[in-house]
């Protein structure tokens, strides 16, 4: 299960108008979360304790991001068109990650261990 709604989601790929394509979506947002929490240098395992709705906003928006990148292109580019992760999405992970503190989600995640 994604930390981000498939309705939201659908929304910002603008898929919310049909149902086709709801299960290879919820295939991408699953990926696009992957990536995102790794990019931040924790396991979804060590940010399972933070609950849906304290999840960090930017992270979601980072999830987002990557999966409508990956909807919109489903195949291997070639090497004439590789372009960098946007900087905005870096931005917004940047500030969650362990090797730059992560002292905001270290925060979360010592909020609610052991509850």
């Amino acid at each position: 299960m994604s930390r981000v709604s498939l309705g939201l989601f659908k929304k910002h790929v603008r898929a919310d108008d049909f149902t086709c394509d709801d299960e290879y979506l919820l295939h991408v947002l699953e990926a696009a979360e992957d990536y995102v929490v790794g990019m931040t240098g924790y396991t979804k395992d060590e940010l399972s304790v933070i609950p849906d709705e304290e999840f960090p906003m930017p992270l979601k928006h980072a999830i987002m991001m990557r999966g409508a990148s990956m909807y919109a292109y489903r195949e291997d580019v070639d090497s004439s068109n590789l372009a960098p992760l946007p900087n905005s999405l870096s931005a917004l992970v940047k500030p969650y990650c362990k090797m730059h503190g992560g002292g905001l989600m270290e925060d979360l995640v010592n909020k609610y261990k052991g509850q």
